[in-house]
């Protein structure tokens, strides 16, 4: 078992020393918007199954209560936490709809969408970002490396994230790592360097 646990931290680490030699402009450009975003009073839609919902709950938290440092709260959303309604949508419409409808209601032009799918092919993320596109916002994806089908749906002025590993497992942990790096680079740019 402690082989297995070296292995596991080896690739753990060879995967976020891939993201810092190879995506740190990516992820600073991810940080950028979300601020720019912000700035101007747009909010920011999160989404993803399984773990990466998982991940952009985490996210959501840290937008709307704190990350390292007290601070006001940021507008955020997490799609799908709303078991009648998602539950709803997915029996009498599709559970490919179940982020796509709320945006529908909600989305304004300028907010953003943080769509996460490590394989890139969870459906209801894809159609989730062609709302969020269609009403003149803009997506930021995190996917694995292959990017999938929200991948090619990206636009010249979304973001797509593709995140170097080798299993879903180092995919969630880096989706992961990358937002946490968004949320310090946030509280930064608002109420500058407090380290902790």
């Amino acid at each position: 078992m402690q082989k297995r646990i070296l292995t596991l931290t080896t690739d753990s680490l060879q995967t976020l020393t891939a993201i810092a030699e190879t995506r740190i402009t990516d992820v600073v450009a991810l940080a950028q918007l979300m601020v720019d975003s912000l700035m101007q009073d747009q909010r920011i839609f999160c989404c993803g199954n399984g773990a990466s919902a998982a991940n952009a709950l985490s996210f959501a938290s840290k937008l709307a209560n704190r990350y390292e440092r007290e601070r006001p709260a940021f507008p955020v959303i997490m799609l799908g936490q709303d078991s009648a309604v998602l539950t709803a949508i997915a029996a009498d419409v599709s559970f490919q709809d179940v982020f796509a409808r709320p945006l529908q209601a909600l989305a304004r032009p300028g907010d953003l969408l943080l769509a996460l799918s490590a394989s890139g092919n969870a459906a209801n993320v894809v159609q989730a970002a062609r709302v969020m596109q269609s009403v003149g916002g803009k997506v930021l994806a995190l996917t694995g490396e292959e990017g999938g089908e929200l991948g090619r749906s990206m636009r010249p002025d979304d973001i797509h994230l593709r995140l170097p590993g080798n299993s879903f497992a180092r995919v969630h942990e880096a989706q992961l790592f990358v937002l946490n790096c968004c949320c310090d680079l946030i509280d930064r740019e608002f109420f500058g360097a407090n380290d902790v």
